[in-house]
């Protein structure tokens, strides 16, 4: 995956955890609030509000790594792959008995 790709979708996961909670939001204002008033507890403690919220907060964290990433050349960005060390040959050991 190129960089730029890598930072595209590093920047893009905040608000698309937004747009979830505004799309739940909405969805649930229109379905279960239609004739009764929101209070302020409906904006504290439902769950779209609350997914909306964090989405901001992964969207402050998430600009900057994104704007690094950036920065990056491919090969600070690479993700390094680990295998098992090679096994070198011991040599016999001999007992004299």
């Amino acid at each position: 995956m190129s960089v730029r790709r890598r930072a595209l979708l590093i920047g893009f996961l905040g608000p698309a955890i937004q747009s979830v909670g505004i799309g739940w939001e909405v969805l649930h204002v229109l379905v279960s609030h239609w004739s009764e008033p929101l209070s302020a507890r409906h904006f504290f403690y439902e769950p779209p509000f609350l997914l909306i919220v964090v989405g901001f907060l992964v969207t402050v964290v998430c600009i900057p790594v994104s704007l690094e990433v950036v920065k990056a050349s491919e090969e600070e960005v690479a993700i390094p792959v680990y295998g098992p060390e090679p096994v070198e040959a011991q040599p016999a050991v001999e007992t004299s008995e």
